[in-house]
């Protein structure tokens, strides 16, 4: 009976560790730098363009542009490649031919995201 109790004891001992660094501990989403090229709704030419950062997690999706503004997205798990913004808006993910990047079409604008981020890389080797 004693071994069962130390037993028990150190386990619940390590599954206080185990539940205290998981809390402690932030997840990190995948995250790379890639390039964004911002256009309005209805328009066919970029008003602005440069590095930006994408994150994709369980399929909620970051955009960080490089004015700072940031796009979240949650996936529209009825629909694939569907979305809602942080107003709750539709929005919708094409993946662009040979896989370079997205586009993300909200209600105000398309955001392209392309995985190259030249001409603005950052330390990259070419």
């Amino acid at each position: 009976m004693k071994r069962f109790q130390i037993f028990a004891s150190s386990l619940l001992s390590i599954a206080a560790v185990a539940a205290a660094v998981a809390v402690g501990s932030p997840s990190l989403a995948d995250t790379v730098d890639a390039r964004c090229d911002v256009v309005p709704a209805g328009d066919d030419k970029a008003t602005s363009s440069g590095l930006c950062t994408f994150s994709q997690r369980q399929g909620f999706v970051g955009i960080q542009l490089k004015n700072g503004t940031r796009i979240e997205l949650r996936p529209n798990e009825a629909t694939p490649n569907a979305f809602f913004d942080a107003q709750g808006e539709p929005a919708k993910r094409e993946i662009l031919e040979a896989n370079r990047g997205h586009v993300y079409r909200l209600a105000t604008q398309s955001i392209f995201v392309f995985w190259d981020p030249a001409p603005f890389c950052r330390g990259c080797i070419k």
